[in-house]
């Protein structure tokens, strides 16, 4: 480890028929869970003692001992065939990638897939160490990584994978990345596919016993990355992750090149205290982290190269007044056909919290499963999930992920439920009726949806379409009625572009932060929308976009808002009216130099009529006073506004209302 400090209809319509994106899940296997067990203490023990100088080896014929593997120390070339003999004796035919005059050693072995042999997944490490005395055993830093990676060909050695999968050592890492920057180079020269790069970088120092780990990823990186944080919570569930970003070991190289690339490490805030130094030895080492840690990176890229995966789609059953039965639907894909007869899918129900119940699918129709849910009385809550396995009864997984069992699936259900309310609750779908929107550059630029329902909200979702050349520069940030404000995305995606049929919802699987542009499809935003929950419906809802830099310019296409509120004063069968008066759009829109706002009170009342910029800034003040029961014209002038966009606000004191005005000249 080389350690470093570091129009509204169609837009209304275009929206609300966005498909769900289809989430791709890696499944459980208990085949893949035995077979990492495979990798014990005493294989564990004996190559890392074997790598430090504790046990010989035997290289080129000759016994001997490995006393450093710093990269001018003449047993480092020792190190590097004892990694090429391990491999050969797993059945591997390695190849040495050199550099440097020859001084450099990349010891690679691959196991080329049967489907996809163009396409590859790589378990890397770093064998060479420090410091530069002629002692130094580096059991840590890094022999540690280096025995995972000869531990995952070992152990994968008799099976063949859909995927290539690379086991790779990588030389001269403590000296600036040298050895994974001329392979990961000459990759991309190659123009080769590497789908994903799980490096181990000391993986073996655990001085708390929390068995915590860190994890160095970057944004196109971040679908591995979930991968093996499922796949550790799968088969070694007793770790526990943290991230840190740092560049200071060879996934960096990767990312330099475009790869998806995650470093896995030990918990970066408990940091071996013994690094770089002689006294990194094997009686340091927690073997317990070390075994689990060995153990949950085979189990990663085994499932990787074998595609352990289904593709789900689902759109989540809406909560509502409605007491009559539901249809859900599981749209369900990938490599390993799902069973449909023995064991076929589920979906488990529970009402109000109490245990689980399922249903099988009353229809199958391709890819396509249909479930019925039965009806429950108001008030009912109802949490569910869908389980699968495959055909042969090696794979299952559910959706949400998490969950377990086989032969039937899902017996062991997720942390997380898809959730539906009988209850009081409707939906509002209100979209912008002043986009497209040109967004300033640099700078704030705000449009606002007006609400008129009364209620409390439940749930918020929002949906949009943006034109822009680089994410990066943009801050989403949506501010209710009450003034809760949450920030949506905060200048993500660097050079990408757009956001295309962009859904933020709570319940998405993906965070925003996690996906990339366009961002097509639902993502959890990076402030919870749950912080509009309880308060009203009815007011402004404003959407702010900051453009942080200039050059980058864009327009925000539309945009709308799907809210799900309760109504305390209506029954089931009951209807929402407004209350207190309407303000009307002005006449004409765009205007010149005067224009006709109109609005009603059902009551007497103080009213005042204002207009704002697109800063929000007072710009006019057509009425202030107290109006009667009734219709209202005020005619105001306009000339002494520049062209543009604003917005006039009614305040009365019953209800606010905005609504957009265009001045054109």
């Amino acid at each position: 480890m080389k350690r470093l400090l570091s129009p509204v209809f169609t837009a209304l319509l275009l929206i609300s028929l966005i498909p769900a994106q289809p989430k791709a899940q890696i499944a459980y296997s208990p085949f893949l869970d035995s077979l990492i067990q495979l990798s014990d203490f005493n294989t564990i023990d004996t190559q890392i003692r074997e790598l430090t100088g504790h046990l010989p080896v035997v290289v080129d014929g000759v016994p001997t001992t490995i006393q450093s593997r710093y990269y001018q120390h003449e047993d480092n070339a020792k190190a590097a065939k004892f990694i090429r003999d391990k491999f050969i004796e797993y059945g591997y035919t390695p190849e040495i990638q050199t550099f440097n005059n020859g001084r450099g050693e990349n010891v690679i072995a691959t196991k080329t897939g049967t489907k996809y042999p163009d396409k590859e997944y790589i378990i890397s490490c770093h064998y060479d160490n420090m410091p530069s005395g002629p002692r130094a055993p580096g059991a840590d830093d890094n022999g540690s990584g280096t025995v995972a990676v000869l531990e995952a060909a070992r152990v994968l050695s008799p099976f063949e994978f859909d995927y290539t999968i690379r086991f790779i050592a990588f030389d001269e890492e403590e000296i600036g990345l040298v050895g994974s920057y001329v392979y990961a180079q000459r990759a991309k020269q190659q123009e080769r596919t590497i789908l994903g790069v799980l490096n181990l970088d000391m993986i073996a120092w655990d001085s708390d016993n929390d068995f915590e780990y860190s994890i160095a990823t970057n944004n196109i990186s971040q679908a591995f990355t979930n991968d093996f944080i499922r796949t550790t919570a799968y088969y070694q569930p007793q770790l526990n992750h943290n991230f840190y970003y740092t560049t200071a070991s060879d996934h960096a190289s990767f990312w330099q090149f475009g790869y998806p690339a995650i470093l896995a490490i030990e918990d970066w805030y408990d940091f071996n205290e013994y690094y770089h130094t002689p006294a990194d030895d094997v009686d340091k080492l927690n073997m317990p982290y070390f075994i689990a840690f060995v153990r949950a990176s085979i189990a990663n890229i085994a499932a990787q190269g074998w595609d352990h995966r289904f593709h789900f789609t689902h759109e989540p059953v809406i909560s509502g007044n409605s007491t009559e039965d539901r249809e859900a639907v599981l749209v369900v894909s990938g490599s390993h056909p799902v069973n449909t007869t023995a064991y076929p899918a589920r979906l488990y129900y529970s009402a109000n919290g109490s245990g689980f119940d399922f249903v099988n699918p009353y229809r199958t129709s391709g890819d396509s499963l249909f479930f019925i849910i039965p009806g429950f009385a108001f008030g009912t809550e109802v949490n569910y999930y869908f389980a699968v396995q495959d055909e042969l009864s090696r794979l299952t997984a559910t959706y949400p992920s998490g969950g377990s069992g086989i032969n039937p699936p899902g017996t062991q259900a997720p942390e997380t439920f898809f959730s539906y309310q009988i209850d009081n609750i409707f939906q509002v779908n209100n979209c912008s009726p002043a986009t497209p929107l040109a967004l300033s550059d640099p700078g704030n630029t705000y449009d606002i949806i007006y609400i008129t329902t009364n209620g409390t909200v439940e749930d918020v979702n929002v949906a949009m379409n943006i034109t822009h050349t680089r994410t990066g520069d943009l801050r989403l940030i949506l501010t209710g009625p009450t003034g809760t404000s949450v920030v949506l995305s905060n200048r993500i995606g660097g050079n990408g572009q757009n956001y295309t049929n962009t859904v933020f919802d709570d319940d998405a699987e993906l965070k925003i932060t996690e996906g990339q542009p366009p961002y097509t499809g639902s993502f959890r935003p990076e402030m919870a929308l749950e912080a509009f929950n309880g308060s009203r419906v009815s007011g402004d809802w404003q959407l702010r976009i900051n453009d942080a830099t200039s050059g980058n310019s864009g327009t925000l296409d539309n945009w709308c808002l799907h809210i799900l509120y309760r109504d305390h004063n209506t029954g089931v069968n009951g209807n929402l009216t407004a209350e207190g008066g309407a303000l009307r759009q002005n006449y004409p829109n765009p205007a010149k130099e005067t224009t006709t706002i109109e609005f009603s009170l059902d009551r007497p009342s103080y009213a005042e009529l204002t207009i704002f910029n697109a800063m929000q800034q007072l710009v006019a003040q057509p009425a202030r006073g107290h109006f009667d029961a009734g219709n209202h014209l005020v005619v105001t002038s306009l000339k002494h506004l520049a062209p543009g966009r604003y917005f006039y606000r009614l305040t009365t004191d019953h209800f606010t209302r905005t609504l957009p005005l265009i001045i054109v000249r």
